[in-house]
């Protein structure tokens, strides 16, 4: 059987590991670069564990608890989701992962969460736009206080903007090194339960979500 893989596709494979990519793709640059993927996994899930408490939580003291900060990662592509569970593994939260809106939308109702990550894409941003909506609804149903942010690969600035309409909290493009960009982020949120953005759109300003 033949897959076609689009640039869309080919692009993401590439930035999980933020390799360039081949201006000729066969099959061995293909393995070569899945190699490259699971090396990049066996490190992340080497790293050594870093505890992080969250003040958006309240005082915390050294007695095992289990009111511990739980994320939700939503994104269609398996690896992609857990590759961000690695990110977040090494550090004091709990992390569930799903692939599709429905899954998402019924774990999100079976558990409260602290943060949702969420790709715009699953597969088409009309599921992801109508995820983030529901979520959101949801949210302002039940009072809970959720970080939403939403990353995609898609460059075009409209659809940041849009995110941001319907309620995303942050928002982050699918570029060179956005991993750890995003792990910069929920860190910040889990130590000072809040993130300071630069928001191109305005010139350079600061905004705090």
């Amino acid at each position: 059987m033949q897959v076609d893989l689009d640039d869309e596709f080919l692009d993401l494979f590439y930035n999980i590991t933020n390799s360039p990519k081949p201006k000729v793709i066969d099959l061995i640059a293909l393995k070569t670069q899945l190699i490259n993927i699971v090396d990049t996994l066996k490190e992340l899930n080497s790293s050594v564990k870093k505890p992080i408490r969250s003040k958006a939580l309240g005082n915390c003291d050294e007695t095992p608890t289990t009111n511990l900060p739980a994320i939700l990662m939503v994104d269609d592509l398996g690896v992609i989701t857990y590759q961000l569970k690695v990110l977040m593994d090494d550090y004091e939260c709990e992390v569930d992962c799903s692939q599709e809106i429905y899954d998402a939308v019924n774990k999100f109702k079976a558990k409260k969460y602290s943060y949702v990550i969420m790709d715009l894409f699953i597969p088409t941003e009309r599921e992801g736009f109508i995820l983030l909506t529901e979520l959101k609804k949801m949210i302002n149903k039940t009072g809970q206080n959720t970080i939403i942010g939403v990353i995609t690969a898609s460059p075009r600035k409209e659809i940041e903007q849009q995110c941001k309409q319907k309620g995303a909290d942050f928002f982050l493009e699918k570029n060179n090194d956005w991993q750890t960009k995003l792990r910069e982020i929920l860190l910040s949120y889990l130590e000072t339960g809040e993130y300071d953005e630069v928001d191109d759109v305005n010139g350079g300003a600061e905004q705090s979500f």
